[in-house]
């Protein structure tokens, strides 16, 4: 479900561009709640955002980094226990979980990426004046999902003619490489062929137009202009350092004044965007379904 399918492209990609860039050069807990929050919502929502599979990896992933953190930086006022004499500290403990958190936001929003700004609009944004960008982007984008189900057609092909059968663990990772590296070449070739195809196709020529033409109406300039003052608002907290935090030797956090106060909330909304039109296209959907 393509969320912002009627807005023209730029709106996505600022929206975009403002949480992840705040989210990832803040280093505050203030700015990281709402980001991950927000893209957990809309993931939420949309279907396909989650499955079980990469919950469970996105909850491995945010503990490792978080019990990994104390054991190579022993600031920190409050040691927890000690680990071959170094102290495992509170502080270092809490530091990990907020990177961890910060890490997992950006992830998850780069997950939204693909919801909230489809194919056809990266071309559109891109394809004029950095043409093998968008290329690229595109690919890349791409690439995980499809790597994923030639693993499993791969996997389920050379489980139906035996490979897999031998339960020495030996010979089962040597199978598993054997088809990590037809799969690398696979992959490999099947990019250098789209490539060529595009190339076929002219694309990248000067003049070329795209598929389609999105006009920037009212409306889009009403939600940038929204946009454009959320993300100042959060900007200018964090310039006048309202959303600071130290975590060594002791946790502080900065200040909050009136102006942190009025940025957050602004951050906050600005992250809640996505859920809060997914909410509402499904609630629209829902009428419409009623009216039939």
């Amino acid at each position: 479900m393509d969320i912002f399918i009627r807005r023209h492209p730029l709106v996505p990609l600022c929206l975009l561009l403002s949480i992840l860039l705040l989210a990832m050069f803040a280093q505050s807990p203030r700015i990281t709640v709402p980001a991950l929050a927000g893209a957990v919502l809309f993931l939420c929502t949309v279907r396909g955002g989650f499955t079980v599979r990469s919950v469970i990896g996105f909850l491995l992933c945010w503990a490792l980094i978080a019990a990994v953190n104390p054991l190579f930086s022993t600031g920190g006022a409050t040691p927890l226990v000690f680990v071959a004499g170094r102290p495992y500290t509170r502080e270092a403990l809490l530091y990990g979980v907020h990177l961890g958190a910060m890490l997992l936001a950006v992830l998850l929003w780069f997950r939204c990426e693909r919801l909230l700004i489809p194919e056809e609009h990266r071309f559109f944004l891109f394809g004029r004046f950095a043409p093998k960008l968008a290329l690229l982007i595109s690919s890349v984008l791409r690439f995980v999902p499809l790597l994923k189900r030639r693993a499993t057609a791969m996997r389920d092909a050379q489980t139906a003619v035996g490979i897999y059968d031998d339960p020495d663990w030996i010979h089962r990772a040597g199978s598993n490489m054997t088809t990590m590296s037809a799969l690398t070449t696979w992959s490999l070739e099947h990019a250098v062929d789209t490539g060529a195809a595009m190339k076929a196709r002219g694309y990248g020529l000067p003049g070329r137009t795209t598929y389609r033409t999105y006009r920037f109406t009212g409306t889009d300039a009403a939600w940038l202009s929204a946009i454009l003052v959320l993300t100042a608002s959060a900007v200018l907290a964090l310039a006048r350092g309202g959303l600071g935090v130290s975590f060594y030797p002791n946790i502080v956090f900065a200040h909050a004044d009136t102006l942190t106060r009025i940025g957050v909330a602004a951050y906050t909304i600005l992250c809640l965007l996505p859920f809060l039109s997914a909410i509402k296209e499904e609630l629209r959907w829902c009428f419409y379904r009623s009216k039939m």
